[in-house]
């Protein structure tokens, strides 16, 4: 760069206050390294004033603990063409900090050619290169994070893979337009389709002609429901089709997911035809015991009755008075016990009685019995609903029968 006139020694008045409106770094250097001028830029940033930079030498004031053989071969390099060099390194503020900047140094050159002055123009890069750093930390922490997510995922998605095709379950997924996109070995066992034999055909492949309707209306009703999942048909049974045409009974759970834009739907599906075999026999088992219980309260109750009858025939003969108050009494420990096997094979549970109707009708027998001596009684009944298992209700009908007999016998 040639030198104008002013830029000879030490420049002109004006000239401080025009490299001030420079917005970097912006220093002018003798040929022997010494600080002829300081702009503002550089002042604020370094803290120095003008008073106590200019005439210092560069290399010892801003590279104090520095070996300067580096920046000296700078100055010397910006001799030769091209006549600048650029260079990053710390310069040290007044206060011992240091600030990171990027700098230039150009040789100003008079007619002949010879270098006459330096220029150096710095930037500040500090705090860029902090963020640079940051970034860089960022950046490094970031990759180790998405390394360990991916072999996490390769884990996850392996146990994944291990639990589906462990699974005896079916794990069957479709698209929105029904084609199965995975079908798994739990599938494969139960309906004796090979995976590669249904990947990419329609889901009809696996139900009966009868139930393809119904499905397809309530995969789409699920599809506009906004669940993400629920169990499938739980008020109708599912069939499925296997290979060989022969249909089973099923119990499934669907789910849908949306990737990339696309519904995808998951069933997880379970061949209970053997579970409902067993249910079907079990409640026809249950329902013969059912009527047999019924039979044996039924028997018992008439039992009861003629023993009953046995003790009015034994009333009848006798005048005694005693005597026809103990066959009473025997008679009414009678009814209390056959009136509750006769609640018991009357109503639906055989296990237990509504205790409440059964008081209601005890007493109410037990007082009509007693209506020659209790003329001025009258009935009034506060009952709650209770259930009783027979083993508790026969010895309450027995108190009971007591408490009231005594109470019409005695207290009136």
């Amino acid at each position: 760069m040639k030198s104008s006139s002013m830029l000879k020694g030490l420049p002109p008045e004006d000239a401080p206050e025009f490299f001030d409106t420079i917005d970097t770094l912006f220093l002018i250097l003798s040929t022997t390294g010494k600080i002829i001028l300081i702009n503002r830029v550089c002042r604020e940033t370094m803290g120095y004033s003008s008073k106590e930079a200019e005439g210092k030498y560069f290399l010892k004031l801003l590279f104090k603990s520095k070996v300067h053989n580096l920046i000296r071969s700078l100055l010397e390099e910006a001799k030769e063409p091209p006549y600048r060099t650029t260079y990053e390194d710390n310069w040290q503020m007044q206060n011992g900090c240091e600030r990171l900047i990027s700098f230039t140094v150009a040789s100003l050159r008079d007619d002949s050619g010879s270098t006459i002055n330096y220029t150096v123009t710095g930037l500040d890069i500090t705090r860029f290169r902090k963020m640079e750093e940051e970034l860089w930390d960022y950046r490094t922490s970031l990759e180790e994070q998405i390394k360990q997510r991916t072999a996490e995922l390769v884990m996850s998605q392996s146990r994944l893979s291990g639990i589906m095709e462990t699974a005896e379950d079916a794990i069957i997924s479709v698209n929105s337009n029904q084609q199965i996109l995975m079908f798994n070995q739990g599938a494969e066992k139960i309906f004796s389709y090979s995976a590669d034999e249904v990947l990419g055909k329609s889901l009809d492949l696996l139900m009966p002609d009868g139930f393809r309707a119904s499905h397809s209306k309530h995969i789409k009703n699920f599809g506009e429901s906004g669940q993400t999942s629920r169990r499938m048909l739980e008020r109708s049974e599912i069939l499925g089709q296997r290979k060989d045409g022969s249909v089973f009974s099923a119990e499934a759970n669907i789910s849908q997911l949306e990737i990339e834009g696309e519904k995808i739907y998951t069933a997880i599906l379970r061949d209970v035809s053997e579970r409902k075999i067993i249910e079907n026999d079990l409640r026809d088992s249950l329902a013969e015991k059912e009527i047999l219980l019924q039979e044996v309260h039924h028997r018992v109750k008439n039992n009861l009755q003629v023993i009953s009858s046995l003790f009015t025939l034994q009333g009848n003969s006798t005048d005694d008075p005693e005597r026809l108050a103990l066959i009473r009494e025997s008679q009414h420990r009678i009814q209390s016990m056959a009136l509750i096997h006769e609640k018991i094979y009357q109503s639906e549970n055989l296990a237990q009685i509504n205790f409440q109707h059964y008081v209601r009708d005890l007493v109410t027998e037990i007082f009509q019995s007693y209506q020659t001596s209790a003329v001025n009684v009258r009935l009034s009944f506060e009952l709650e609903a209770v259930l009783l298992e027979i083993n508790r209700a026969i010895p309450c009908a027995l108190i009971l029968n007591e408490l009231t007999s005594n109470a019409l016998k005695y207290a009136f």
